[in-house]
């Protein structure tokens, strides 16, 4: 009984350890203004869940396209030591955003997404005739790092930027 009762306490105090640390980080999920008509949430994951090796946390909010797979996930969370101070600079961006690429991008550059600076990489897979993109930008004090995958059509890009523009604080 001892034993039950000391676990239970054990887990409640790293529960409770692991909240304030996400409370005083600051980092909060962003809100997503607009989705698609097709598209749902498909996961979410809170702060904290993800961790980089270089200590890095992110939170996770998907959405997918029920018609035909496309989906964009939103990594959230802490601002990278090499984006502080840089949050609006075109190369740590573009350099941030070719590091979290998983693909071999055929263009890299700087955009603008949710009305903020953005470093991008971009692939068109010809066999599947499909785009990837890698978008990450820093809103507000929180890190935004998009990897997303839709149709090579201009309507499907179009829903998928349409979920990255409408993220806010």
């Amino acid at each position: 009984m001892k034993t039950k009762r000391f676990i239970v306490v054990m887990l409640l105090g790293v529960m409770l350890v692991g909240s304030l640390a996400c409370l005083r980080s600051g980092i909060t999920k962003p809100t997503v203004g607009n989705v698609p008509p097709g598209w749902d949430l498909s996961n979410e994951e809170p702060y904290g869940t993800y961790e980089e090796l270089d200590g890095t946390v992110w939170g996770l909010i998907e959405y997918t396209d029920t018609e035909d797979a496309d989906f964009v996930q939103i990594y959230y969370g802490d601002v990278p030591s090499e984006l502080k101070g840089n949050e609006t600079v075109r190369d740590p961006l573009t350099d941030r955003a070719i590091a979290e690429s998983m693909f071999e991008p055929d263009e890299t550059g700087v955009m603008i997404a949710s009305g903020q600076i953005a470093g991008y990489t971009k692939m068109y897979d010809s066999d599947l005739d499909l785009y990837q993109m890698e978008i990450v930008f820093v809103l507000d004090s929180i890190c935004i790092d998009i990897y997303t995958i839709y149709d090579a059509t201009s309507e499907d890009e179009a829903q998928a930027m349409l979920i990255i523009n409408s993220i806010s604080p």
